[in-house]
């Protein structure tokens, strides 16, 4: 048997978000009412998601050049954006739901809806080589103080200040010289980690900073800053971002010497730190602050999955998740369990979702 595709047709996407009004339908079952009703507004919802348009597949199976058989399958392409049920009826048979929906392009409406992206900011690693100026340490510490100073100004993002070192927990000793940490070059000793750590549903915003050079009486020094959005909470839902800047020395004249020891040279530099990090710090921030609600769902019992998104991103009792893309059938789910930095959620009609849903990403509304 020849299995060959015959025809793939998309229709049109509305490039912006629309409203449609559809109703969906179910078969009324006396025992339980509940069901009936989430699977009329799952059916409303797979038809709203139609009107904003479809992909179809046409398959046929040819034997010996002969037609035994077509199939075409249907795929909703659009997203909901957001619904809301206006209308429902109860039949002797069955259950109807009519809903106005917004399907179509997300419209960039900020985040208003959402909670703010609430950061721990811990204590700053800053590593300076033997090469730089001295200074460069105490320029690196006051670069770190002025860049969160400019990311307070950042939309949908708070800070919160703590003593904290969220510094990744090396699993060998180090072999690092005790001088290449800038601590150790003020105190004589190395820093020390306390016992406290960051609560398991808050997130941190971890900045290591580092200044190195070629030599001693290179003209330059390149500063790089990693920065770490943790989330113990979610692990795979940590964020780095690495930036880099070649800051230039003063010319080395006989003033150099005098002015190695000013404040003014460390003063500049970290001025010029934290205007240049700061507006991509914030920026990333932002885009933080504002990311889509995608994860992927893991298995919680039968029938139930854990998603690494709860309150604090948005989320609420009337959440619903979409499965995103086209690697499995059009299922909705509904939010069963609800924590600060967790939920559980189930298809809203079980016998129409597939067997296993464990490892699928899914997309959720906006939580409203």
């Amino acid at each position: 048997m020849l299995a060959c595709l015959a025809a793939v047709t998309t229709a049109p996407v509305s490039a912006t978000a629309e409203m449609v009004r559809v109703t969906g339908r179910a078969v009324l079952a006396p025992n339980d009412i509940p069901g009936s009703h989430r699977r009329a507004l799952e059916d409303a919802l797979y038809l709203a998601a139609l009107e904003g348009g479809a992909d179809i597949d046409a398959f046929s199976a040819v034997e010996m050049g002969v037609l035994t058989a077509e199939s075409i399958l249907l795929r909703a392409s659009s997203r909901i954006l957001d619904f809301v049920v206006v209308d429902e009826f109860r039949g002797q048979s069955q259950y109807e739901v009519t809903i106005d929906a917004y399907v179509g392009e997300r419209p960039n409406l900020g985040c208003a809806a959402r909670p703010d992206l609430v950061l721990t900011v811990g204590v700053p690693k800053l590593q300076t080589t033997q090469q730089v100026p001295h200074w460069m340490g105490d320029a690196l510490k006051l670069a770190h103080d002025k860049t969160v100073d400019v990311l307070r100004d950042a939309a949908n993002v708070r800070l919160v200040n703590s003593t904290l070192s969220l510094a990744p927990r090396p699993e060998v000793a180090s072999r690092v010289a005790d001088g290449f940490d800038y601590q150790s070059l003020l105190t004589g000793k190395a820093a020390r980690q306390d016992g406290e750590t960051l609560p398991s549903n808050a997130r941190g915003l971890h900045l290591a900073w580092s200044a190195q050079s070629a030599s001693a009486r290179a003209k330059r020094i390149v500063v790089t800053l990693d920065a770490r959005i943790v989330d113990p909470a979610a692990p795979a839902r940590t964020r780095n971002l690495k930036l880099q800047k070649t800051v230039t020395l003063t010319p080395d004249t006989p003033w150099r010497a005098l002015n190695v020891v000013a404040s003014k040279d460390w003063d500049s530099t970290a001025k010029d730190l934290s205007r240049n990090f700061g507006d991509s710090l914030m920026t990333w921030l932002e885009q933080s602050a504002c990311a889509p609600l995608v994860a992927n769902l893991a298995t919680a019992g039968k029938g139930r999955y854990r998603v690494d998104l709860g309150t604090r991103d948005g989320l609420t009792r009337q959440s619903l998740a979409f499965v995103d893309g086209g690697q499995s059938a059009w299922t909705v789910l509904r939010v069963v369990e609800l924590a600060v930095s967790s939920a559980v959620v189930a298809p809203m009609n079980p016998a129409r979702a597939p067997s296993s849903l464990a490892g699928t990403q899914v997309r959720f509304n906006d939580g409203r």
